[in-house]
């Protein structure tokens, strides 16, 4: 029934996607740029006779119906009657990371997110089926405390940090947001983007994170806009990873502190590159050391060549000043060694033990926590780290 269900949903939305005016982009199509007369809304929804029972939660903590079309039980599913594996409706098949269109990126190549794979139980992407899941490096400790009869002490099987419930929603706005890709204005509670009013009606976008994809606006997206305004001149690409420096290169914003609305710990102004919380690998509640994030390269070792393998590592460059081979003064975030759907690199050796404090070469099941089986890292074992300290 439920693959059934799958193929209706697929059905269903497909024919109306193909009667539906309009590009789909992020941002554009069914996502967000709307006009006053739009038609996008039927896309998705039907206001007197929705079939799903997937709900939304208001401000005040109440269910509430998201009379989206199809009988989809799951956000995921829904979303991926468009993005999923032979999915009309959209060429971003985030299943298998794979782009399936010709005019906005490499046909057939790794989308810049990665993949989420097929849905089985395993950590080598991020959750995305409404499961509660805890972010690692989460919290104001990195783990959950527990009251016990005499200490307080952290329980590694609950995840760290607040437990979330995972689904494509819990990063993406649906409707648009300010930042790049769709990601969410708050996320986890936290801002990490939206819109200011410094007059009265004027709205003005206020982004974490933006692109340096031809013709992306600077300022961020705005809503309630006519996307066709919007759409002049932006280019998409979604096999290469050109991203952009926070706006006005503010080192607190970038995609580096999007992420740390969950993963607390890996980057916040008050903590600086450390902070003491148990990170459930053997050495207990202690000091922990990150490497330093929206920073530029030769603040630490000068200008040099990231290129010592046929994959180079994506930077964060200055707005408007993108380039292939990039320099010295790019920044360093997340996106850098990570892909934040998923990887199907391999953790061998030194990178899969199954204790940090005694470290035995492939001796753990993927890798040590705290981490997923390749902690979606774009290159096998921790070549990301090589591509830049090229010891």
């Amino acid at each position: 029934m439920r693959k059934l269900s799958l193929v209706l949903a697929v059905a269903v939305v497909a024919s109306v996607l193909l009667i539906t005016p309009g590009i789909a982009l992020a941002n554009f199509g069914p996502h967000g740029g709307y006009s006053m007369d739009t038609d996008a809304c039927a896309g998705c929804h039907r206001a007197h006779t929705a079939a799903s029972s997937i709900t939304w939660t208001n401000n005040d903590g109440e269910q509430r119906s998201a009379l989206l079309l199809s009988t989809a039980t799951e956000l995921y599913e829904f979303c991926f009657t468009c993005h999923g594996q032979a999915a009309a409706g959209a060429d971003t098949n985030v299943v298998d990371g794979v782009y399936e269109g010709t005019d906005y990126g490499t046909t057939g190549a790794m989308l810049n997110s990665g993949a989420f794979g097929d849905h089985v139980v395993g950590e080598n992407k991020h959750t995305y089926n409404g499961a509660s899941w805890g972010a690692w490096g989460g919290g104001t400790h990195g783990g959950t405390i527990v009251e016990g009869d005499e200490e307080t002490y952290y329980l590694p099987s609950t995840g760290y940090g607040n437990q979330i419930v995972m689904t494509c929603g819990s990063c993406h706005d649906v409707h648009g947001s300010s930042n790049y890709r769709l990601l969410k204005d708050i996320v986890n509670g936290v801002p990490v983007g939206g819109y200011t009013e410094p007059t009265p009606g004027d709205f003005v976008p206020n982004p974490y994170v933006i692109s340096n994809e031809p013709g992306y606006p600077a300022g961020g997206w705005l809503l309630h806009e006519p996307g066709a305004a919007q759409m002049a001149g932006y280019t998409p690409n979604y096999t290469m990873p050109m991203y952009a420096k926070a706006p006005g290169e503010d080192e607190t914003r970038g995609i580096s502190a999007w992420c740390a609305a969950c993963h607390t710990q890996y980057h916040r102004d008050d903590l600086a590159i450390s902070s003491v919380y148990d990170a459930n690998d053997g050495f207990g509640y202690t000091m922990r050391y990150r490497h330093p994030v929206n920073v530029e390269l030769d603040n630490y070792k000068g200008p040099r060549s990231l290129i010592i393998t046929d994959q180079v590592l994506p930077l964060a460059q200055e707005f408007g000043s993108w380039t292939a081979e990039g320099s010295g003064t790019d920044w360093i975030d997340c996106l850098t060694c990570h892909r934040a759907h998923g990887s199907d690199v391999e953790m061998t050796g030194y990178a899969n033990v199954f204790d940090s404090t005694d470290p035995e070469p492939d001796s753990g099941v993927g890798a040590v926590d705290p981490g997923t089986k390749n902690a979606f890292l774009r290159l096998d074992n921790r070549g990301v780290c090589q591509q830049c300290h090229n010891k």
